[in-house]
């Protein structure tokens, strides 16, 4: 990824200048403490601009509500305090100019402000895009007095520019570069370091980034300094500039590239361009996230199945408490009371020592001896049927990191990560689209994440319609959805769902995939998660 430069937000002030002056400020939102949106209007038209200070997406651009959306915006209910104060003085105030000082990262804003005296002032809004110096001030153009910044700096964190309110308003300290323009070539040649050509020029020289030039001494065949030294000229004397985005998303362009595509407009190309790479760091958060907990809950399911398969395996124990009462009822005539041990032949002829309490009768100690039976059966009752709830969760959680890994939506990932970690509920779409196929007239839908077959399992299903699933695997709900209740499915119906269903499954690699069907009407939601559910009834197909 590659940042904003002077020269792009430089034609971004050049292209909506004539929208920016005049325009009303309507609303201002902060999402988060890197992150401005102001819904400005002029000319009868809205527009949402949004500025973004975090050191590695800084820009600012006229975002589309296609990236809005890949950008993961939510507003919260209480607004910050510099968003506060951004209400307090610029909301609904009027934009009265727009400026960059020359050859910096600084895109300054200029409104219209009349105090509660009604007297005029001029206040100035300063979004410096600077790494991890990024930064938003609001302060008064007429005094020079900083109202108020985003991210306050004392002299703790920089010696050489403080920054907070009541403080005079001083500009960065101005980068050590050149014109390019301005200099011969035999003085270009002199500053160029062989080793790292790209490195010296950038550092060197205003409007020029690594990245750029790299890509420009890589088109060069055979390279040449004086032919690198023509075509940057060439490239800043431009009048006109387009925008261009590889198509990979992975850089930008003001100069026509290979494999890239052109952009409607510098605007565009920088929208784009960030939401793209904000939405993949985004999704990877988020798929972090989920991952780490459904990692912690698998560990601790894991060892709870241990501790429960150890009590399973006290039927052995349980049998054998029977057995001795069995032993002590059969041979009552034979035994002392006051005894400790006694030695007795079971029923298969075979001696067998049996502790005894010398203070019960033997009728007594028989008894003991079924009680543990029962106390033992009863606990290896229970932890058959906790376990069969543990292996119901572990699927659970399988199958949720399998739909993680499998999607790249930041919506089914929200959904995800809210019912894992936040618990908070899920609000109903209006309509969920769900892909099928057709086979002999009927149509097979395919659920390819929790949210589509909750869909299948809630709204699109009857009760007869049949219900396919890898068994103990993760993998999407199929539904094979009849025309009529009392339709008979075909064996070549039959077999395309189960193909599906292992296709879109953690197993769709192994050779063989045993798959369970059966009627919508035996298939039960359980704990209220979403497509987390509990059959009966079912049958078995191996694909």
């Amino acid at each position: 990824m590659i940042n904003l430069d002077a020269l792009t937000l430089k034609l971004f002030l050049e292209e909506n200048k004539e929208y920016f002056i005049g325009a009303k400020v309507q609303k201002v939102q902060q999402p988060n403490r890197s992150e401005l949106i102001f819904t400005m209007r002029n000319n009868g038209e809205s527009k949402k601009l949004y500025i973004n200070f975090n050191p590695s997406f800084y820009h600012i651009c006229f975002m589309s509500k296609e990236n809005e959306q890949r950008r993961n915006i939510t507003i919260p209910k209480t607004a910050p305090m510099f968003c506060m104060l951004l209400i307090k003085y610029i909301q609904n105030a009027k934009i009265i100019n727009i400026d960059i000082p020359q050859y910096e990262r600084i895109f300054e804003i200029y409104f219209e402000y009349y105090d509660e005296l009604n007297e005029k002032s001029q206040l100035c809004l300063a979004i410096e895009l600077m790494g991890k110096h990024s930064n938003v001030i609001l302060y008064n153009y007429d005094t020079n007095v900083i109202i108020g910044c985003a991210h306050n700096v004392s002299s703790e964190k920089s010696r050489e520019r403080e920054l907070y309110g009541l403080l005079p308003y001083i500009y960065p300290p101005k980068q050590k570069k050149k014109n390019l323009l301005r200099t011969t070539f035999e003085t270009f040649k002199e500053n160029i370091e062989a080793e790292n050509i790209a490195q010296s020029i950038s550092s060197k020289y205003h409007y020029l980034t690594m990245s750029f030039v790299e890509d420009m001494i890589a088109s060069i065949k055979p390279f040449s300094i004086d032919i690198l030294y023509k075509n940057l000229i060439e490239f800043l004397s431009k009048k006109e500039y387009k925008a261009y985005l590889l198509d990979d998303c992975s850089k930008y362009y003001l100069l026509k590239m290979d494999n890239c595509h052109e952009e409607e407009n510098i605007n565009s190309m920088i929208d784009n361009y960030f939401s793209y790479h904000q939405e993949k760091t985004i999704i990877s958060n988020i798929k972090s996230k989920i991952a780490k907990h459904i990692s912690t809950q698998l560990t601790r399911l894991n060892t709870l199945k241990i501790k429960q398969e150890q009590q399973i395996e006290k039927l052995d124990k349980a049998l054998n408490y029977k057995n001795k009462a069995d032993i002590l009822m059969a041979n009552l005539y034979a035994i002392k009371q006051g005894l400790k041990q006694v030695k007795l032949y079971d029923f298969e002829g075979n001696e067998i020592t049996i502790d005894l309490d010398e203070n019960k009768t033997p009728t007594e100690n028989a008894n003991k001896y079924y009680s543990l039976y029962k106390k033992t059966k009863k606990a290896y009752e229970l932890a058959i049927e906790m376990i069969k709830e543990t292996n119901s969760q572990i699927l659970y959680y399988e199958e949720e990191k399998y739909f993680t890994e499998q999607t790249d939506s930041i919506i089914d990932l929200n959904d995800i990560y809210s019912e894992l970690i936040d618990e908070k509920p899920i609000k109903e779409e209006k309509q969920t689209q769900i892909d099928f196929v057709e086979c002999e007239g009927l149509k097979i839908y395919i659920g390819k994440n929790k949210k589509q077959n909750d869909y299948i399992l809630s709204k699109l299903s009857s009760p007869e319609d049949l219900w396919f699933h890898p068994l103990n695997f993760a993998g999407a709900h199929i539904l094979v959805k009849l025309n009529n209740q009392k339709e008979e499915v075909s064996d070549n119906i039959l077999l395309k769902a189960a193909e599906l269903t292992k296709e879109y499954s953690s197993q769709k690699n192994n050779s063989k995939t045993s798959i369970i069907y059966t009627k919508r009407k035996y298939v039960k939601k359980a704990n209220n998660k979403l497509a987390f559910v509990t059959y009966k009834n079912e049958s078995e197909i191996v694909i």
